[in-house]
């Protein structure tokens, strides 16, 4: 008899993976709130444990240099806002250093989140947001874990939906501000389709269907969480 979506193949592995996808989320996510204090040796030290996690693994350089520059106007906004309005009292200079780092920080989340999808398979990832999301409430688990499939759909079409994306431009006539608003509006429309689930494309859901089981190793979840740790310890010590 052939294993289907109610009858898991390995209950045990898939288990384990789902307790190193809920570790690795929160560990991502502690590391990302360290970043928030933009100091420069917490900024270093998560930047490192990063690195090391994408180098000692199958990292996807190519996908994260893309999502990197698809950031440029944020970080240019970055040094805009405190190069023209520094926090403190030293001037334009520190401003601009501030925001410098406030740059690596947001590159380093980067990193972190291209190493998360990588390392943990998107539908045990998907379980694993669930769990966090419905913690405390055993009713909600169902509702979250829905959430949590919707939510990574939609990026796993946008992902897909680059090339739609462009075609969608070159189509467009009119100014670059009508453009603009018209590409606008479509991507909303095409989020708000697949947050609701009727946004169908069997090359995209396909991947969520199938079990995915497959070992993983442990050692990379630890070394995470204790670059999370000494970046939290930087931060209040």
């Amino acid at each position: 008899m052939s294993a289907t979506r109610e009858d898991p193949v390995e209950p045990g592995s898939n288990a384990r993976e789902r307790a190193h996808g809920v570790w690795a989320l929160l560990g991502v996510l502690m590391a990302t709130l360290a970043l928030v204090s933009a100091q420069t040796l917490v900024v270093a030290v998560t930047g490192g444990m990063a690195l090391l996690l994408a180098v000692g693994s199958a990292f996807d350089w190519h996908r994260a240099g893309r999502l990197l520059l698809r950031m440029k106007w944020f970080y240019l906004s970055l040094l805009v806002f405190y190069g023209l309005w520094p926090t403190g009292s030293d001037g334009p200079g520190a401003g601009l250093g501030e925001a410098g780092v406030r740059i690596l920080a947001l590159m380093v989340v980067v990193v972190l989140v291209v190493w998360l999808t990588e390392y943990v398979a998107r539908p045990v990832l998907v379980r694993a947001l669930g769990v966090i999301l419905g913690a405390g409430c055993r009713s909600s688990r169902r509702w979250a874990e829905r959430f949590a499939h919707r939510l990574f759909l939609a990026l796993a079409y946008f992902e897909a939906e680059q090339g739609a994306l462009r075609r969608q431009r070159r189509a467009l006539s009119g100014t670059r501000k009508a453009r603009i608003a018209v590409v606008r509006e479509w991507l909303i429309v095409r989020l708000d389709q697949a947050l609701a689930g009727q946004w169908e494309d069997p090359r995209v859901a396909g991947c969520y269907d199938a079990a995915q089981v497959r070992p993983v190793s442990p050692w990379p979840v630890v070394a995470l969480w204790f670059g999370a740790v000494v970046a939290w310890g930087l931060w209040w010590l």
